[in-house]
């Protein structure tokens, strides 16, 4: 029967400081890689969003641009004007005090009653 022999304590001791160097730089080479690929992930899907926001303003500022214009068409005086005085029947008053102003005056015309309709 052969006996093997125990290694002795100070093998236990040693320490292969190179290989563990060594292997610690090629963890933080590798983690480095991943956080890499992580951010050119991430600066993708900004850029993606980017564009996308750009799209987007430029359709809202030509939705803003027809809105304006509309806006100016509705509140156009001479279309105010011709409105006040066929739908609402509102007349100028051409008074000698009043030429340097105008006072719309009211008429209340009688709206048809819902029994005479039926």
């Amino acid at each position: 029967m052969v006996v093997q022999k125990l290694p002795k304590l100070s093998q236990f001791k040693q320490f292969n400081w190179q290989g563990f160097f060594a292997l610690v730089l090629l963890a933080l080479v590798f983690i480095s890689l991943i956080s890499i690929i992580q951010i050119q992930h991430q600066v993708r899907h900004l850029e993606t969003q980017y564009a996308n926001a750009l799209k987007q303003e430029v359709i809202l500022n030509e939705e803003h641009g027809k809105l304006t214009l509309e806006k100016h068409h509705l509140t156009a005086l001479a279309r105010v004007e011709h409105i006040a005085r066929t739908q609402l029947n509102m007349t100028l008053d051409k008074t000698p005090e009043n030429l340097n102003s105008q006072t719309i005056i009211l008429e209340k015309i009688d709206a048809p009653s819902a029994e005479s309709e039926n």
